[in-house]
């Protein structure tokens, strides 16, 4: 933190001790493991393998919802959560047809689907398996509320009366919902410029049940749930604090002994805010602090978020500039492919130049021009403009029967983008339908005999997936 806040004597008087002594701390955690940005976020053994969208009906792999992104599955795991307590399950597993929701392993930074209960009807059985946060509920079930946690209050409610925006300022008062009657106490609530804010001080574990309950109170109740660490670091952070951090816009808040003595100085409620930055490859970086005021923050009460950075609009910015570098690949490639780039003079330094773009894009082309199966690339890019595509040919139909003559390792995929493009009917009305329906029906009838022959080659499958995204899967 910045020197202009940190200063001894003045914290150990608000810290309500004598100079020299040692202030209250948070205890010391143990060291958490983080997940690996390039791994399944699935446990290998997961009991649930499959499950079922409920919106749409459709089943799906557990590892394919989970996937990689740590920051996409964090706030999953907040919703599909809220959807379960509401009684409208986001999934359900694909067997039993019980809700289930996203649970972390005990040991190691992975997550599997849990059963919401569990009657012996279902093979797949979760009952056994202890999540992270459930160890967490029971070693700290019945824990009477710390020191640090009512100074904590206290100083929470010092740092909101020395500043004047803030008004109401109550310590534990009961919030009584007004539509469902239900009732929640706040560590504080205040009110910022009209807009109810509870205050809650994360020291312990909370079970996520208790923070999507809350969340969703707090909305309907048009009021904003703000958490308050009172620290918040890479290595010793738990899960309950990534259900935060993670659904907060990737922003924590810490109070402590500087930052009210920070607070009181400048007679306005200031926090050290934590943040992380998005990089390349739906990574992030290490954690980035800073001394805030509390009026610098962005407040977005419909989405329970209060943050300084605002980590969605920078992912996006990296995400926008990254499909359209992909695109400019895509469109440079078809312009170069319709000029029969590949007869050209300058044909091996275009391939060379495109090897290297394709490179960041994790695909690799092949050396040397010559090895690749250039005909691949002018038979989809003809189906795609439903005429031919660098090539002397005037109608699409003419391409079909080339590849069925010469190239039968790219019928398959030919008639498939055919299909995909609508080009069917077209096709089949140029010249003589007669000889491309007899053509087609000699290749079915072949085929039946001697599947090799029409097998796609996969060696170059990748790029076709990237320049031809609409048509992928591939079959």
């Amino acid at each position: 933190m910045p020197d202009h806040y940190s200063e001894p004597s003045r914290a150990s008087r608000i810290d309500g001790m004598p100079p020299g002594v040692e202030p209250l701390r948070p205890p010391r955690r143990r060291r958490q493991e983080r997940p690996d940005p390039n791994d399944d976020l699935i446990v290998e053994d997961a009991a649930i393998v499959r499950v079922m969208d409920s919106e749409d009906g459709r089943h799906l792999l557990a590892r394919d919802v989970l996937g990689r992104d740590y920051v996409r599955l964090m706030r999953l795991r907040m919703e599909a959560n809220s959807s379960v307590q509401r009684g409208e399950p986001m999934y359900v597993c694909s067997i039993c047809g019980v809700a289930v929701r996203i649970r972390r392993s005990a040991t190691r930074p992975k997550f599997f689907f849990k059963h919401r209960h569990e009657d012996g009807n279902c093979p797949a059985i979760t009952a056994g398996l202890l999540s992270q946060e459930e160890v967490n509920a029971r070693q700290y079930n019945g824990a009477k509320e710390s020191r640090l946690h009512r100074r904590m209050k206290d100083w929470i409610c010092e740092c909101l009366q020395a500043d004047g925006r803030f008004t109401d300022i109550e310590q534990e008062p009961t919030w009584k919902g007004a539509l469902t009657g239900e009732r929640r106490r706040p560590d504080v609530r205040a009110r910022y410029h009209g807009l109810p804010i509870a205050f809650e001080i994360q020291l312990s574990t909370t079970h996520l049940d208790v923070i999507s309950a809350r969340r969703d109170f707090y909305l309907q109740e048009g009021g904003l749930l703000f958490w308050v660490f009172a620290e918040f670091t890479t290595d010793y952070r738990r899960m309950t604090d990534d259900d935060v951090f993670y659904n907060n816009n990737l922003n924590a808040f810490v109070v402590n002994a500087e930052t009210v003595a920070a607070s009181l100085d400048a007679e306005e409620f200031k926090l050290e805010c934590v943040w992380t930055v998005p990089t390349p490859g739906n990574e992030v970086s290490g954690l980035h602090r800073r001394l805030t005021s509390f009026h610098e923050l962005t407040l977005q009460p419909q989405q329970q978020r209060a943050f300084y950075f605002d980590f969605d609009a920078r992912r996006q910015e990296l995400q926008d500039a990254a499909n359209a570098e992909r695109q400019k690949l895509r469109d440079d490639v078809e312009a170069w492919v319709g000029a029969t780039g590949y007869y050209g003079e300058t044909a091996n330094e275009d391939w060379a130049q495109f090897r290297a773009r394709f490179r960041r894009q994790g695909v690799e082309l092949p050396r040397y021009l010559s090895e690749f199966d250039r005909p691949v690339l002018t038979m989809l890019y003809s189906a795609k403009h439903n005429r031919p595509w660098g090539q002397d040919q005037k109608k699409l139909v003419e391409i079909a029967h080339r590849v069925a003559g010469a190239y039968k390792h790219h019928l398959t995929w030919f008639m498939h983008a055919v299909r995909k493009y609508g080009r069917l009917d077209s096709m089949r009305a140029e010249g003589d339908p007669s000889k491309w329906q007899r053509k087609y029906a000699e290749c079915q009838a072949e085929y039946r005999t001697n599947r090799a022959a029409y097998a796609p080659r996969r060696e170059h499958q990748a790029v076709v997936e990237f320049l031809f995204p609409e048509l992928v899967p591939l079959p």
